[in-house]
């Protein structure tokens, strides 16, 4: 099966499954939804381990699973403790954890890898994780199953269009970034005229969040999407260049690990939601 059946087959079953998640599946605050963010952190620290141990000489020791508990806090301050600052107040413990951690380990050899091996730790258990906080919060705004469907489908008709526009026109204008030599101008031009174009559809089918004095502010809100959908693909292109690997690994069918699937919705989800509620406000 070539790569583009992978990424239909994904599609035709994937999207109604996580459509289903959000929609039918969303008391006691989105759990669902909930359960599948934390085992995604999870997969998605364990791939981040294997790329940044083969990119950097240092001894990764701190689990991976630590992760999870960066969108758990965010979790249960947004819907159960918001008068605690729980997800500050946890990652400066892992952080703190980290630290005391080198004071008796960094001996070994004489403190030379501490600060690779602190970095290291940081950038694992804080990506993706923390950029997935923005997903639960977004989970606790109002209208918020058709809004978690609006980021989605910005960000998958970005990339599906940009693919499509990059495989049917792109090939005279390829490797305008070297950290991903494949995409094109066309693909990239493609995708954001698409997804503004779907973005304005998806407000005409959904009364509940179309309001006709913010539709400008939605037409730059579509449009700062396929910006970050394009960065969060190619920041996850960098540190996998970084380690000299193609995927981050192979779980998901025609896109390859967890974090080559994510890499787009965790990136775009804080600019999101920051634009929801500081101009639409829905």
């Amino acid at each position: 099966m070539n790569t583009i059946m992978k990424r239909v087959f994904l599609t035709v079953i994937g999207i109604p499954l996580f459509l289903s998640i959000i929609f039918f599946l969303d008391q006691i605050n989105f759990l669902a939804f909930m359960i599948v963010i934390l085992i995604f952190a999870v997969l998605g620290s364990y791939e981040l381990k294997k790329i940044i141990s083969k990119a950097v000489s240092v001894n990764l020791i701190i689990p991976p699973w630590l992760a999870v508990f960066i969108p758990l806090a965010a979790y249960i301050e947004m819907f159960y403790l918001p008068e605690i600052p729980l997800l500050m107040l946890t990652s400066i413990l892992l952080i703190s954890i980290l630290c005391i951690f080198e004071i008796f380990k960094g001996s070994a050899d004489n403190f030379s890898g501490s600060v690779s091996r602190i970095t290291s730790h940081i950038f694992l258990l804080f990506y993706p994780s923390i950029f997935i906080t923005y997903l639960i919060r977004i989970s606790g705004l109002e209208h918020a199953s058709w809004l978690l469907v609006l980021l989605f489908l910005l960000v998958f008709s970005n990339d599906v269009f940009a693919y499509v526009f990059g495989m049917l026109l792109g090939n005279s204008s390829r490797n305008i970034f070297k950290a991903s030599p494949k995409k094109s101008l066309a693909g990239f031009i493609g995708g954001l005229l698409m997804t503004i174009i779907i973005g304005y559809i998806y407000l005409l089918l959904i009364p509940d969040i179309n309001q006709r004095e913010n539709l400008f502010l939605y037409g730059i809100l579509f449009f700062l999407i396929s910006l970050t959908a394009n960065i969060g693909d190619l920041i996850v292109s960098v540190i996998k260049r970084s380690a000299n690997v193609k995927n981050s690994g192979d779980l998901i069918p025609g896109r390859g690990g967890i974090l080559d699937t994510i890499d787009s919705i965790v990136f775009s989800a804080p600019l999101f939601y920051l634009f929801i509620i500081l101009t639409i406000q829905v």
